[in-house]
């Protein structure tokens, strides 16, 4: 599998992030030096982002970009797909239109998770996909467990979701999936050919091989029905991002060794 790891771009002030902070240049730097061969990008308004030196100064790294994730713009500015507040709900249709042109400036998909709010306003939250999707359809919605949203928790939740909109493709975050699925090799093997981007933490969110879940049965799943995309790291900056960084990619390594 191709290993990824989540970086915040300097548009975000959220210190708590799941992902590596500060110089874009740094972050890249190090995930190159580390055998990382990718990243994901979190934003949160990318009109103060300029992605083709995003694109140059991880490709110096020998990086790509393949997923730009969504969830600072509800985390920091409250917007929800879903909001039953119409004026609230349009500024997070548009902010999430331009992170789809930013996304598509860097040959990247979308990421969609805590982005599309709470209920009620299931409704709401569905139309406002229907129109994202007729702007790009490379967007994947995140199953998410009950403690971050009220709804779409698992697998079965996101294909009811598609055949609601249309296109979506799923974002499948094992971090999620062993907190809610009855079953996750059931629901990997359910959504064979329709998930389009991979998460990983550990039991306790920290960086993979600080916890206690297998991640070799986890690769094994993803090879069985053919998946051949990225996998990201997306965990607790413990003790150190930089720290997180190197242990997910010994123990990844390792589990695929």
């Amino acid at each position: 599998m191709k290993l990824c790891f989540t970086v915040a771009t300097p548009d975000t002030k959220d210190p708590q992030m799941l992902a590596l902070r500060g110089d874009l240049s740094a972050s890249f730097r190090l995930l190159g030096e580390l055998g990382y061969e990718a990243a994901e990008l979190m934003v949160r308004d990318p009109s103060e982002l300029n992605p083709a030196e995003i694109g140059r100064q991880a490709g110096d790294c020998g990086l790509v970009i393949r997923a730009v994730s969504t969830g600072q713009l509800r985390k920091e500015d409250g917007l929800q797909l879903c909001s039953p507040d119409t004026a609230l709900r349009r500024r997070a249709i548009d902010r999430t239109k331009a992170v789809l042109d930013f996304a598509a400036a860097l040959g990247a998909q979308t990421n969609i998770g805590t982005l599309r709010g709470t209920l009620p306003g299931r409704e709401w939250g569905v139309a406002s996909l229907v129109e994202l999707l007729a702007h790009s359809p490379r967007i994947a919605v995140e199953p998410q467990c009950k403690w971050i949203t009220n709804w779409i928790h698992t697998v079965e939740d996101a294909q009811a979701l598609i055949a609601e909109c249309g296109g979506l493709s799923i974002l499948l975050d094992f971090y999620h999936a062993e907190l809610e699925e009855p079953s996750v090799p059931a629901a990997v093997f359910a959504a064979a050919g329709q998930i389009s981007w991979v998460q990983v933490s550990d039991s306790n969110r920290k960086a993979p091989g600080w916890g206690h879940w297998n991640f070799a049965e986890h690769f094994r799943l993803l090879q069985a029905i053919g998946y051949e995309g990225y996998v990201s790291v997306e965990c607790l900056p413990w003790p150190t991002a930089e720290e997180a960084a190197r242990q997910a990619i010994r123990a990844l390594s390792a589990s695929q060794a």
